[in-house]
């Protein structure tokens, strides 16, 4: 039931994109300080996708659903312990571990608490989005490369206001905060209810 055993494969990729990036960027000193805080919410992306293909895919393939479903368990227990642990396990090690390594990128301390506090709103909703995402693509056979498909246009537009955030932090608007977090307010009350209804017709 527990996400741990998987989540330090997601935090090791995370942790391996980080490094590639400045040996992909050579010397260009200037454009990787340009570019620190869109390539670690990149980076953040694919890990978290990496991360949401085994959510329910182990649970499904051994029956697990299908006994919690004839026990009776609620399936809103289920959902809302699998959301914690994703987040708990993938999203929140790589909020601590993102400024450490924009320090290192970018060499300046001036966007730490800009790219901590988007971190904060931006994982959970990438946990949240993929859920039902995940849900829905139970027993296809092409499950990662569909799964990846389907969730890159929903996380676009997360990855567009974090990156904008951390500039707007430093000038005091923090209009793309309130944003995230009108869009974190909103999914996680219809989210959840969404992949318990997948989940519950995926069985029948």
């Amino acid at each position: 039931m527990l996400y741990s055993n998987k989540s330090w494969f997601a935090v090791s990729f995370f942790l391996l994109c980080m490094l590639i990036f400045p040996l992909s960027l050579g010397s260009s000193e200037g454009l990787l300080k340009k570019t620190a805080v869109s390539s670690i919410w990149i980076c953040v992306l694919f890990a978290n996708l990496i991360s949401l293909e085994s959510l329910f895919k182990d649970d499904y393939q051994s029956g697990i659903l299908l006994q919690y479903k004839i026990n009776k368990i609620p399936f809103s227990i289920i959902v809302a312990t699998k959301l914690i642990s994703h987040w708990t396990f993938t999203g929140f090690p790589i909020i601590f571990l993102s400024p450490i390594f924009l320090v290192f990128l970018s060499g300046s301390f001036n966007d730490i608490f800009g790219l901590f506090f988007s971190l904060l709103f931006g994982t959970p909703l990438f946990s949240l989005i993929g859920m039902p995402i995940a849900a829905l693509t139970l027993g296809a056979s092409t499950r990662g490369p569909l799964l990846i498909f389907l969730s890159i246009p929903f996380f676009l537009p997360i990855i567009i206001f974090g990156v904008l955030s951390v500039g707007s932090f430093n000038s005091g608007t923090y209009s793309e905060y309130y944003l995230l977090c009108a869009i974190l307010s909103i999914s996680i009350v219809i989210l959840p209810y969404i992949t318990i209804k997948i989940l519950q017709e995926s069985l029948k």
